[in-house]
């Protein structure tokens, strides 16, 4: 995995149409996570088209949106709204561009694990810039069932047949290594949510059909319990 890569993958914008379904369910739960927030310094790291943190940013809100493909930085700037325009910073970098000085009441990092090199330099960068007190949001998709794990080949040869294949190895962090991580930067867990379990020729589905399917495997408590993606809130340790 090296970051022109990535660039590449995410500047074809294939993710966002095979993904708008996972998109607007991960949308929802930052929004329930952090609730009517006011006056907060916000980041969201590897922010696409700004799906994810658009909706939270406001009058009292700052924004940094950070994303090492310019196409998608492009989209979610169109989507900002004119007179919010001034509370909004753009960063088309890697997430390690982000200055250790800037401070953040809250830090986004959605769907970002599995197309970081170094994972360990995602956390350090985290822990910095993360203000005692501060909220974390975090996504990881593990696939730790056996069940998903016989699924990957299915998902492999269409990648190769579709063109929409990823040209690297992507991250599959455990939840107990993300645990590892958070722990050594002084993060507690405060909430924890899992959705989404893909089936073969989902990708051919409506999209209204995989929406209703997702939000499915989120809200029946049989089927989150294999849910494939796990999006987790933290909180930084005051000192």
């Amino acid at each position: 995995m090296t970051e022109g890569k990535v660039k590449v993958f995410f500047d074809r914008l294939d993710y966002l149409k095979n993904s708008s379904d996972r998109i607007f369910v991960r949308s929802k739960i930052v929004q329930q996570f952090l609730g009517n927030i006011q006056n907060a310094n916000i980041l969201d790291i590897g922010c696409g088209d700004g799906s994810l943190s658009l909706p939270i940013l406001n009058e009292s809100n700052r924004l940094t949106l950070v994303d090492i493909s310019d196409r998608m930085l492009d989209m979610a700037k169109e989507k900002i709204p004119s007179l919010l325009i001034k509370n909004a910073t753009l960063i088309n970098d890697s997430f390690e561009a982000i200055p250790d000085t800037d401070k953040f009441d809250i830090v986004l990092c959605v769907g970002v694990i599995a197309h970081v090199p170094v994972v360990s330099r995602l956390f350090e960068k985290i822990s910095n810039v993360l203000k005692p007190g501060g909220f974390l949001i975090i996504e990881t998709t593990p696939n730790p069932y056996p069940i998903g794990r016989l699924l990957f080949p299915y998902y492999f040869i269409r990648g190769l047949f579709t063109g929409n294949r990823v040209d690297y190895n992507k991250n599959r962090l455990k939840v107990s290594d993300l645990l590892t991580y958070t722990k050594a930067s002084d993060l507690k867990q405060l909430n924890s949510v899992r959705f989404s379990f893909p089936l073969p020729g989902m990708t051919h589905w409506p999209q209204s059909l995989k929406l209703r399917y997702t939000l499915f495997t989120l809200n029946n408590r049989c089927m989150s319990r294999f849910g494939s993606e796990h999006i987790m809130l933290f909180q930084k340790n005051t000192l």
